[in-house]
């Protein structure tokens, strides 16, 4: 059915509607009404939440053509535009590093590869020892002796190379951590030397050198010396090099040294180095492994693997 065709005078009022809001547009000056706006005041009056809550991200994700979008970024541009200096000036790395948390992070991986390393070394010399042992054919010599003081073997956890934990110290490990000591101790002194000799020239205003003197520098050795293995014997049975190598000094009962006996071993020491020959003979013959300055001073030397990691239990007692 074909519409009804309008007369004159009903499009009459249409054409003049028409011309009137056709002279209405053509008279309007859009670019003095939108000076006008007070843009502030239009985002004020918007409802932000409500717009949001009426935006489909999954329909605006499907119309944004990304790849278009990465084309027309121009990496080199906005780089160029990057003031790197201001950035890495405006970076607090104290409370970067705090937020982070890298402390504990880097302490425990540098206790991490310590213990590592210390593990190593240790299943080394351990294996040196077993070596010695061969040779010597101390397996023989020993057979159906106990392997170190009943207390320590009994209540060892068999923890380190080998499960030796309170096991006698073959004489690898016990020459090694001599040398360690040797090396550590001659070091310490000679930055003790170093220090009295600064001390002398800013109180005295004059060089004083303990080594200058021979008389006095080999007693300052000998007195050094003394106080290097006296004192760590005698506070936890364990010296620097014994620490690293894991050994400690015991009772023949496997209790810690009392301080007579650590006064003892150190002053006979130096007997064992000289007749060196005759302690290692010592330490491989017999079933306690016992040299000279052992048996004047009734110790022995046990393996002591109680130390973990960086964790060296260095200076402390286990009674």
């Amino acid at each position: 059915m074909s519409p009804r065709r309008q007369s004159p005078l009903e499009r009459l009022p249409q054409a003049i509607a028409e011309q009137v809001v056709k002279r209405i547009v053509e008279a309007v000056d859009v670019s003095e009404i939108v000076r006008r706006i007070d843009v502030n005041d239009v985002v004020r009056r918007i409802d932000v939440n409500a717009v949001v809550e009426r935006v489909d991200p999954n329909a605006l994700m499907d119309r944004v053509d990304v790849e278009r979008v990465v084309e027309r970024v121009d990496v080199n541009a906005i780089a160029a535009r990057l003031d790197i200096d201001a950035i890495a000036d405006r970076i607090d790395l104290d409370e970067l590093v705090r937020r982070a948390n890298l402390g504990p992070i880097i302490a425990q991986s540098t206790s991490g590869m310590l213990g590592e390393f210390l593990g190593l070394f240790r299943r080394q010399v351990v294996s040196l020892d077993e070596l010695l042992d061969r040779v010597a054919l101390r397996d023989r010599r020993t057979a159906g002796k106990p392997l170190g003081p009943p207390a320590l073997v009994q209540a060892s956890p068999k923890r380190g190379p080998q499960g030796r934990e309170g096991q006698y110290a073959g004489g690898v490990s016990r020459l090694v951590a001599l040398a360690m000591d040797v090396g550590a101790g001659w070091g310490l002194f000679l930055l003790l030397a170093l220090g009295i000799q600064a001390a002398v020239r800013l109180f005295a205003g004059s060089s004083y050198s303990i080594l200058g003197h021979r008389v006095v520098g080999i007693v300052a050795i000998v007195a050094w010396g003394f106080l290097y293995f006296a004192t760590q014997w005698a506070l936890s049975g364990r010296t620097i090099g014994m620490a690293i190598v894991g050994a400690r000094v015991t009772t023949t009962e496997g209790r810690s040294i009392p301080r007579r006996a650590a006064i003892i071993r150190t002053l006979v020491l130096p007997v064992s180095i000289a007749f060196w020959f005759v302690a290692v003979v010592g330490v491989e013959l017999r079933a306690d492994r016992r040299a000279l300055h052992d048996l004047c001073a009734g110790t022995c030397v046990v393996y002591h693997w109680h130390a973990r990691g960086a964790s060296l239990p260095w200076l402390q007692r286990d009674d």
